[in-house]
C-alpha cells in the first residue's frame, strides 16, 4: 500500500493507493496548520481503512515547488517514515500532479500554483501518446506577465484565485474539480515511477523550489 502525501500549497491532500486501486483520499485547506492537521489526518486515514502504518509498502510525496514551509513539512514527514520504516520514496513535482489529472487534449496547458503577492508559479505541457510532458521549467510570474504568454488557445488549471481569466480570449478553464491537486493523482504517478524502478533517497531528497 503507498502513502501520498502533499502540503506544497494551501491545499493539502493524502492519499492510500494499492498500486490498482485508490482505497481512500482526503484534501484538506491546511493553510499554515499543515504540522498540526497532517499526522492527524494520516492517522484518521489509516484507522478508516483499518491499517497501521507498518502495512505500508511505499511513499510518494509532493516536492514542490509551493510555500517553502508547506512543501517542507510534506517532504520531513516522507522522508521520516521512509527512513524509519524502510520504505522506497518517490518525490514528484507539484505541477506533475495537477496536469496529470487533465483528460487528453490538442491545446497547451498552463498548471499553476499560487506563488503570494499575486504571483503565480506555472509550467507548460503538452500531451502526447495521452500523457502531458512539462515543456518548460517552473517559473514564478506576476499574473499580467503570465497571460500575456498565452497567445493560442490554451488550458489554465490551478490555483487562479488570484486573476480574474475570464475575458482572456485564448484561455479555456477545465471543471472546478481538475484545478483541485488530488493525492490520487500523485500516488498514480509514484506508482508509475516505483514499476520503473525510479525511487529517491530519503537522506538525499530535497524540496523543489522555484524562483
Amino acid at each position: 500500500m503507498l502513502l501520498a502525501i502533499d502540503t506544497a500549497t494551501i491545499r493539502a491532500s493524502i492519499a492510500l493507493h494499492d498500486g490498482q486501486t485508490l482505497r481512500s483520499e482526503c484534501t484538506w485547506e491546511a493553510a499554515d496548520r499543515h504540522t498540526q492537521t497532517l499526522a492527524t489526518r494520516i492517522t484518521d486515514m489509516l484507522t478508516a481503512s483499518e491499517m497501521t502504518a507498518a502495512e505500508l509498502t511505499a511513499i510518494g510525496v509532493c516536492i514542490g515547488p509551493g510555500s517553502y514551509t508547506g512543501a517542507r513539512i510534506g517532504l520531513a514527514f516522507a522522508k521520516g517514515l521512509a527512513a524509519s520504516c524502510q520504505l522506497p520514496l518517490v518525490g514528484v513535482q507539484t505541477l506533475d500532479i495537477l496536469a496529470a489529472a487533465l483528460p487528453p487534449d490538442d491545446r497547451p496547458l498552463y498548471a499553476v500554483f499560487a506563488a503570494g503577492r499575486r504571483r503565480a508559479g506555472f509550467a507548460r505541457y503538452r500531451c502526447t501518446d495521452g500523457t502531458w510532458h512539462a515543456e518548460t521549467e517552473v517559473v514564478i510570474a506576476t499574473w499580467p506577465e503570465l497571460l500575456a504568454q498565452i497567445t493560442e488557445p490554451s488550458l489554465l488549471v490551478g490555483e487562479i484565485e488570484a486573476a480574474d481569466v475570464s475575458a482572456h480570449p485564448h484561455i479555456a478553464l477545465p471543471a472546478s474539480a481538475y484545478h483541485l491537486r488530488r493525492a490520487g493523482f500523485l500516488a498514480d504517478l509514484a506508482w508509475a515511477r516505483l514499476r520503473a524502478g525510479q525511487t529517491d533517497d530519503p537522506a538525499t531528497l530535497q524540496p523543489l523550489y522555484a524562483r
